[in-house]
């Protein structure tokens, strides 16, 4: 049987769940506090996949500045990968993040993250560098990609 997801913008409430799932995903989480300066900031996006019960299954966290943003973090929960969640979150950040003017998104991702790539990809993200040692625990590159955002074509009549 599926289940049901939902994409919310996330709220205090979320962000201790948030942190809990960094603790268990990232070797260098964020803290509650951090996820709740960048929720915060009006213009950021921050999302969060709840289940049918309420349970966070995955979050991601854009910020932005001017007509760029940057993905900071996304995450999905071990027993809800395989679900399109972050397909989910992705496309839901996307059409907030056009309707606000972002132009481009830049993102790292480690490079053996096989899967983010290729999601990145399937998405029209494009390498455009490589950070060496960027990420800790353990070293390792990063592959810079860049989305750009072409904005809807209007006709002036």
């Amino acid at each position: 049987m599926e289940t049901f997801f939902k994409i919310n913008d996330m709220t205090l409430a979320d962000t201790e769940g948030c942190a809990d799932l960094e603790q268990k995903i990232f070797a260098r989480s964020w803290s509650k506090e951090s996820i709740e300066d960048t929720l915060s900031v009006k213009e950021n996006v921050c999302l969060v996949a709840v289940d049918g019960n309420g349970v966070i299954a995955g979050y991601c966290i854009f910020t932005t500045s001017f007509e760029d943003a940057d993905l900071c973090r996304i995450a999905v929960s071990a027993e809800y990968r395989r679900k399109h969640i972050a397909e989910k979150l992705l496309e839901s950040a996307f059409k907030k993040l056009k309707k606000n003017g972002i132009n481009r998104i830049l993102l790292e991702v480690r490079k053996s993250n096989e899967a983010a790539v290729s999601l990145y990809k399937k998405y029209g993200f494009k390498e455009v560098g490589i950070r060496k040692g960027y990420y800790s625990e353990p070293v390792e590159d990063a592959l810079v990609f860049l989305l750009e955002i072409i904005p809807a074509i209007t006709t002036v009549h």
